[in-house]
């Protein structure tokens, strides 16, 4: 029997479309046990994500050999995750010399256990998955890769802890394409981890956190990282390490100049030590309500809560709105930007996505507003992929955009 959650429905319709090129909306209703206007319905999103086209009575394919996301895949436990598979997607991307301008990212890894259920349990609540896997994950690893696949030249500090999650993620960091990869080790300590909940009801993602390794960055560690963040062109880094540790760095990183963007997740109070260090800082929306201390629904509340932020020392405030793009003031004037359609599979990267191609596009000398449209885009392929480290190419960025 058919699931007839939204994205199985998705995954149903690409399945059969693969198989005989062609689908016919009745068949499929009947298949589904679902209404054809559903059908319908479900055929134009795939159309939006440039998927499928309509046709009378179905659709067809739009062939695209090199997007796999309705391939075969399986889901794996850790100790059988396809590291070398992410890996070897991660090396065919964009070559060393024709990558420009270098991103120092310092932020977190985690071990994301992730699990999707039909909507998010209530209080004392327990409901059963429907589905589950085990993949690299954390803020700062996110962003990296998402980073070095936009074509930045991405150095890439973290620190694990000494149990076999830290076994695996060296494995698979030190197999990707950063041009320089930074390990440091604490004994005695776990590796971060993280508890996914991928809701397809609400199209959204929950998600808790214990940072282990993340948060035991020295100052001596800092330290040994000027050099490196000196000869960058864009600083980047979250809050999931130590927030002094997390200072110390960004507070460097400005005195030399640099561009920095503070990603405040997930919220703490010390993000508000930290807003006048930044060039851009990028909440999202629950981000932002907690640096202005209130609840933010309307346009009118978003533009005055960026102008706060702004107040507080950032010179760009970038307010992330999910499925509504996101919400730009530089201190003169105030833009939105659309995001993009896509078909959602896993929004839980959606956001590092974002700040790690926004990163990598700043880096290589382009405007904010080009940035932001890049950024946006690879965000809208990000979410069609199975887990939150499963970052686009640069091309399927780029073809994206000409399809625009």
């Amino acid at each position: 029997m058919i699931n007839h959650y939204k994205t199985h429905r998705h995954h149903y319709i690409m399945s059969e479309i693969q198989k005989y090129g062609r689908v016919s909306i009745s068949a499929l209703a009947k298949s589904l046990k679902v209404t054809e206007r559903t059908v319908r319905r479900d055929i134009n999103e795939l159309a939006n994500a440039k998927r499928i086209t309509p046709c009378y009575g179905g659709a067809i394919l739009v062939k695209n050999p090199e997007h796999g996301i309705y391939g075969n895949s399986q889901k794996f436990l850790y100790k059988n995750m396809k590291i070398n598979e992410m890996i070897s997607s991660h090396s065919k991307s964009i070559p060393y010399k024709e990558r420009h301008g270098k991103v120092f990212i310092i932020g977190s890894f985690n071990t994301d256990l992730v699990y999707r259920v039909k909507d998010f349990p209530a209080s004392g609540e327990t409901i059963q998955a429907f589905n589950n896997c085990c993949l690299p994950g954390g803020k700062g690893s996110n962003q990296a890769i998402a980073c070095s696949m936009a074509g930045a030249r991405a150095h890439f500090t973290v620190k694990l802890g000494d149990d076999e999650f830290a076994q695996k993620a060296q494995l698979f960091l030190r197999g990707l394409l950063f041009e320089q990869l930074t390990c440091f080790e604490k004994e005695n300590c776990p590796t971060g981890s993280a508890v996914v909940m991928v809701s397809e009801q609400a199209g959204d993602n929950a998600i808790v956190i214990n940072p282990g390794a993340n948060q035991t960055f020295t100052v001596e560690e800092i330290v040994s990282c000027y050099d490196s963040i000196s000869k960058s062109d864009v600083f980047l880094t979250q809050m999931e390490n130590n927030p002094d540790a997390t200072e110390l760095a960004l507070k460097f990183a400005h005195s030399c100049g640099l561009t920095t963007i503070l990603n405040p997740a997930p919220w703490r109070k010390e993000v508000s030590n930290l807003i006048h260090l930044t060039t851009i800082i990028t909440p999202n929306l629950t981000e932002a309500s907690s640096i202005v201390g209130k609840t933010l629904e309307t346009d009118e509340e978003i533009k005055l809560a960026a102008e706060e932020i702004h107040a507080q020392g950032a010179q760009i405030v970038l307010i992330t709105l999910g499925k509504e793009g996101c919400w730009l003031f530089d201190g003169k004037k105030h833009r939105r930007f659309s995001a993009f359609p896509a078909v959602n599979i896993d929004t839980s990267g959606a956001g590092d996505a974002f700040n790690g191609a926004l990163a990598a596009r700043l880096a290589d000398g382009k405007s904010i507003e080009a940035a932001i449209t890049y950024a946006c885009v690879f965000a809208s392929l990000a979410v069609e992929r199975e887990g939150a480290s499963n970052m686009p190419k640069h091309e399927e960025v780029l073809r994206k955009i000409s399809q625009l």
